[in-house]
Parts: structure tokens; sequence; C-alpha cells
């Protein structure tokens, strides 16, 4: 199979970072992404974080993690770990929830290209520069996300089916099933996600907080089309203490305002708003049953099925239907390490993990 167009920059950039050289100093007109880090109270899981950061194989980047008002102490977890390198800083800031925090980090950004990596979730050495070369290749697209692969709080992978093919990924796409999944997994250009406002803080006034990055990517695919990489180069964290599992009411509300909002600014097609709340009520649903919130459940169910008796058409929902029993019947076993992940060659990419 032909190589990949830019891997061998790819390549290159990565046999430097593994060589062990020091990070070099980024002028800052030369820094090609900016990176933002929201965090709060995420002493826990944000050293994982910035190791994968630091691991990227494309190094004209700058980070600035901003400290939403923790109540408790993350210098001693972060100071180590950016001590020798000035592309790092923090900024402290009165909490004001994830989107604010998201948009300090914007403000901040002289960069053409922006990427938020949420403070327990990790980047393959390779996002920034396949997504980067995607979004040079595509002149048009406001941003490039990849696929994410699923990890619980000791790193460990949690087993799931993966895409036999690429998902539709403009706005009907993405309204029918927000394949981009978190706001970890992509990377913007700057003056779009400017010209769109950023990220919605009204919705946490509204009670409404953990869709933001979900309203923002509609927002911007409304105007042109993403390009989405086909390749799991991020990895989110499933934990019982994320915003979507352990708080499932106040997601639902969320991804629902932004439904209801969007219908104000756009023409949404309402056979896929029916497929979003399909597939948004799928996703939360465990998280219910394991509440015991069983009317909710059967509320859910009803307007998933019932309601919307037509689901089957769209081929991302029969997909996705399929993906999710296909994982639950695999994730029975003992979980692998994401440290031990190998790719071709017997590549470890997360190895920086141990």
């Amino acid at each position: 199979m032909p190589p990949r167009p830019g891997r061998g920059r790819v390549a290159k950039r990565r046999a430097a970072r593994l060589d062990g050289a020091a990070p070099r100093e980024v002028p800052l007109a030369m820094t090609r992404v900016h990176v933002t880090v929201p965090a709060y109270n995420a002493a826990w899981s944000i050293g994982d974080t910035l190791r994968s950061i630091r691991a990227q194989s494309l190094t004209d980047y700058r980070v600035t993690v901003v400290d939403d008002g923790s109540t408790e102490e993350m210098g001693p977890v972060i100071a180590p770990l950016i001590a020798d390198d000035e592309r790092f800083r923090v900024i402290r800031q009165a909490n004001g929830g994830l989107a604010a925090a998201r948009n300090r980090g914007l403000a901040e950004a002289t960069a053409p290209y922006a990427a938020f990596v949420d403070s327990d979730d990790l980047w393959h050495p390779d996002f920034l520069a396949r997504l980067v070369e995607a979004l040079e290749a595509r002149r048009d697209a406001p941003f490039a996300y990849c696929h994410s692969l699923r990890v619980d709080e000791a790193n460990r992978l949690i087993p799931g089916a993966r895409w036999s093919y690429v998902p539709r990924h403009d706005l009907r796409g993405l309204l029918t099933l927000n394949t981009v999944g978190s706001g970890s997994a992509a990377v913007y250009r700057t003056e779009a996600i400017r010209a769109a406002g950023g990220y919605d803080t009204s919705l946490r006034e509204r009670g409404a907080e953990g869709a933001e990055d979900w309203k923002l990517n509609l927002r911007l695919a409304a105007r042109a089309s993403p390009v989405l990489v086909p390749e799991y180069l991020a990895a989110y964290r499933l934990v019982a203490r994320s915003m979507s599992q352990g708080h499932p009411a106040r997601q639902l509300r969320a991804g629902r305002t932004v439904l209801e909002d969007l219908a104000r600014e756009i023409d949404l097609p309402p056979e896929e708003v029916r497929h979003a709340r399909t597939a948004m009520n799928g996703w939360l649903l465990e998280a219910f049953l394991r509440r015991r919130e069983f009317g909710t459940v059967a509320a859910l169910l009803v307007e998933s099925y019932l309601r919307n008796p037509l689901w089957f058409r769209a081929r991302e929902l029969r997909s996705i239907h399929a993906m999710k029993v296909r994982s639950r019947l695999a994730d029975r076993g003992e979980r692998m390490h994401l440290a031990d992940l190998e790719e071709a060659e017997g590549r470890r990419p997360f190895a920086f993990l141990r």
C-alpha cells in the first residue's frame, strides 16, 4: 500500500522525538498550533495528558493550561512536566466552566490552528501532525477530526468495534451522529472558530453545560464540511465521574438545548434531528440504567424508536447500534493497558504512559 501523503514528514518528526532530543524553543511567530488544556481538579489525570502533548511528532506548538478555579493543587503534578519547556504556560482563573476555560485559551492563540484537549484525555503522537496536514490539504475545511479510542481511569483500553467505512461528516452527518465524539479529537482553524463565536458559555448559565463542542462543530459544519482523518489518534476517558456518565440528565438537557438553539440559526432537517435524539438517548441510556432511573429509560426508548420508527434508514445509526453490541461482547476479559497497544512494525505509540 502506498504511504499516505505527508507520512514521511510525520516519520521524521517522530524519529526526532524518540531520539530523546530536547524540545526546541518555538518563536511565537512560527507557532503552527495553539493547544488549550482546560483543567479543573485534574491532578489525577493531567500528567498523562501533558505527556501525550510532549510526545507529539509535530513540535511547533504552544500550550496554555487553563486552571479553571481548581480547589485542589495541581502544581506539583504540572510543574515537573513543563519546567524545561518554554512552550507551556499555566493561567489561573475563577471557575467559569469548560466553555469559558476553552475560550480563555483561545484568546491566547496567535497560531493559525487551535486544538483543545481535556485534562483527562490523551493524544496519539501523530495527532497534531496528521490533522494539521489534513487541514492544509483541504483549505476550505474549518476543522479536522479523527476517531477516538476509549480508556478507563487506569489507562486501560475499553474494547470497542471500529468504523469499517468513513461515516458521513457534513452537517447532516454530524447532526445524525456526533462522530467527532469529544472536544479533544479536533484541530480547528483559529480564524474559523473565532468567527463562529467560540464555545457558548450561556449553556452553563442555562443549566445545560456539556454539549458546547457539539454546538460549535455543527455551527462550523453549517458553513463548510470538516475533514475526517479516519484514524484512531485520540483517547477519550470514559469514567463514572465524567459529565456524560456522572450527570446524564444534565448531558441530555445540554444536547436538547443545542438542538433548540441551532434550530433558530440553521435550517435543520427534521429527520436528522430525530436521528440525533435517538443517538443521544442511546449514548446516555446505560448511565440512566446504572442510576436505576427506569422511568427515564422507558421514555428515552419510546422517543428513540417508537417516535422515530425509520431510524434504521440512517446507515450511521445502524452501524453504531451494531458496534455497541460488538463492543459489549468484547469487553468481558482483562483490559489491555494503552501503553501496550501495538501498531504496524511493533510500534507502541502510547509507551510514554509507562
